[in-house]
């Protein structure tokens, strides 16, 4: 098969081996904004799990000191102690909301958004390289359709020989 010469080839070769390169380090950063995303998606659902367990401690906290103030008359101070645990058990359950909204706002949003890029930045490498593909193919498709020319060429040319040394016209004596 002929080529377009070794400059044009290696040319694309190289540009060929340039964009592989480059896709190679695409998928590398996808790896990398892939496991980042799932590393904040796992802190998110962590902190998920601390919100719920603070609810929860807030409301077993109420149901428990519901049940001591029916059983007996406490004191003033008491009810009072308890009221602020209640207040603080529900300050740390709105922090532990505050701290897992300002989570999924930034850290998971930045993760989420680095994910996106380094998905969008490796379709594009792929796409880079194809077109490289795709352009090799080209000239590789041009030169087998001229080889296939003058293969047919010198094939007419030997036809058109033995015709013309067959066909010689006779004078007839």
């Amino acid at each position: 098969m002929k080529s377009y010469g070794t400059a044009s080839r290696s040319s694309l070769a190289t540009l060929l081996e340039l964009r592989r390169a480059g896709e190679q380090e695409a998928e590398r950063g996808l790896a990398a904004a892939a496991a980042g995303r799932r590393e904040a998606e796992a802190n998110e659902a962590r902190l998920v799990g601390d919100v719920a367990a603070a609810r929860e401690a807030v409301a077993m906290a109420r149901r428990e000191g519901d049940n001591v103030g029916e059983a007996a008359r406490e004191r003033a101070g008491d009810a009072q102690a308890r009221r602020r645990f209640w207040t603080r058990l529900e300050a740390r359950a709105n922090a532990a909301v505050e701290v897992l909204a300002r989570y999924r706002k930034e850290d998971l949003a930045r993760a989420i958004d680095a994910d996106a890029a380094a998905r969008a930045a490796h379709v594009r490498a792929r796409q880079r390289r194809e077109v490289v593909e795709k352009a090799i193919a080209r000239r590789q498709a041009t030169a087998r359709r001229e080889a296939e020319r003058r293969e047919e060429a010198i094939q007419d040319d030997r036809y058109a020989g033995v015709r013309a040394r067959t066909k010689t016209p006779t004078t007839g004596k």
